[in-house]
């Protein structure tokens, strides 16, 4: 799911840089010092995670346990998935200098929203196995739908592409769900106290 530097408009991409750097802005203000050790391991899960292809027909797909990450540190997730995606972009040459506010934006606010959605009443009374799963399922939902929707609005000939990119990505929204509900009920089992609710 990353965009790689000169796929987009220059409109598009200042326009969710911007919000990128706002919502950056406030996870540093906010960030406390007994919550900097988790998200160092949140930045190191996404940055491993986004390494681990599974072929699918002519493209691959890849986890990105943005879900977890947003239940587990909130709007500190914008500082970990910065912290990955500049290290990606500078040591591997993974997604782009001029696009990491892009990416950044698409990486990090679904696990924000993820985050806000777990902790209501509803989700909270959802078996286990089924929250987990939405957890993984719906922070992947989000990133291909804000994915899809950049690249549809960038330029004309990104239209059909983007909606091949969200077919494509139904699958990864499944597997996703699958792995998080494992890693979430292991996490669950195992230190249960950072699944604060």
């Amino acid at each position: 799911m990353h965009i790689s530097d000169g796929v987009l408009s220059l409109e598009a991409t200042v326009v969710v840089s911007a919000i990128s750097l706002i919502a950056l802005v406030k996870a540093i203000k906010d960030l406390k010092n007994e919550d900097i050790s988790l998200t160092a391991v949140a930045s190191a899960m996404f940055f491993i995670s986004s390494f681990i292809h599974i072929p699918f027909g002519v493209t691959q797909i890849h986890l990105i346990l943005i879900g977890v990450i947003g239940i587990l540190i909130s709007w500190s997730t914008f500082v970990a998935i910065f912290v990955a995606l500049l290290l990606q972009a500078l040591l591997l040459g993974y997604g782009g200098i001029v696009s990491i506010g892009v990416n950044l934006f698409v990486m990090a606010m679904p696990a924000v929203i993820v985050h806000y959605i777990y902790n209501t009443t509803f989700v909270q009374k959802i078996n286990d196995k089924l929250k987990f799963f939405l957890v993984g399922f719906i922070g992947t939902f989000f990133a291909t739908l804000f994915l899809t929707a950049i690249l549809y609005f960038s330029k004309d000939e990104y239209n059909y592409v983007s909606m091949t990119i969200f077919s494509v990505n139904t699958i990864t929204m499944v597997i996703e769900g699958i792995v998080s509900m494992f890693l979430l009920l292991f996490i669950k089992k195992v230190y249960p106290k950072v699944l604060k609710v």
